[in-house]
């Protein structure tokens, strides 16, 4: 993976870093970033639930924002275009990962200025996202599985993030809420702490934080830091 998406890079010009992000219907995992930058735009994107790689997996269909000051774009993504701006992303390429019809994930592709992908250029980054797509389901998709539900393998895949499913479940006991409401509160807190997804939900699992103890601030309620609450 990331010699294929290295190559990515240094194929096109003007472009600075490659995301990937494995996905279902309800649930995202960044599965690789070339670069900070990358890594914050995935992480944006998880954290708020909007952008280009959300539209493109729903759409099915790629999202082509060329610069994210445009208004189009702010108005389309409130809070994503003005945060991966600042993260240092002028513009984001978004081609779904897909397995006949069904969806696997995004590749996300940024540069730093404004531009967009030429018709040869869209073209070869489409091949890329099918070599991704190729890569994904080779990860998680035995040789002998002749099943043929490559849509099982996005799930599969997402299966290794116990720690986030565990701790949604925990906070929707907490709060006495429901399971999205209580994966839209982890993603809030993690966000406004400027903290990984991964990391809040493990102080989460160990009992370091409750939501149901939170008065408002991301270091509210954070528990004993040795673990005996």
């Amino acid at each position: 993976m990331d010699d294929l998406c290295q190559a990515c890079v240094a194929h096109f010009p003007g472009l600075h870093g490659v995301g990937v992000a494995v996905m279902t219907g309800t649930a995202q995992q960044v599965r690789y970033a070339s670069d900070p930058v990358s890594a914050r735009v995935e992480q944006l994107q998880l954290l708020l639930g909007e952008g280009p790689c959300r539209d493109a997996f729903d759409a099915g269909s790629p999202v082509l924002a060329d610069d994210l000051q445009a208004t189009a774009w702010r108005h389309r993504w409130p809070a994503f275009a003005g945060a991966a701006l600042q993260a240092g992303a002028r513009a984001v390429f978004a081609l779904p990962l897909r397995a006949g019809g069904l969806g696997v994930g995004v590749l996300d592709l940024y540069r730093d200025s404004p531009g967009v992908l030429t018709g040869q250029e869209l073209t070869d980054a489409l091949d890329f996202a099918d070599a991704v797509t190729d890569l994904l389901l080779a990860e998680v998709v035995p040789d002998e599985d002749s099943s043929g539900d490559h849509g099982s393998a996005a799930v599969s895949y997402l299966a290794h993030r116990a720690v986030v499913h565990q701790a949604t479940g925990m906070i929707s006991v907490q709060l006495e809420t429901g399971l999205e409401e209580a994966f839209a509160r982890l993603r809030a807190y993690a966000f406004a702490a400027e903290r990984e997804l991964d990391e809040v939900a493990g102080e989460v699992v160990a009992r370091r934080l409750r939501f149901d103890e939170l008065d408002g601030g991301p270091d509210c309620g954070a528990g004993d830091r040795d673990g005996t609450r």
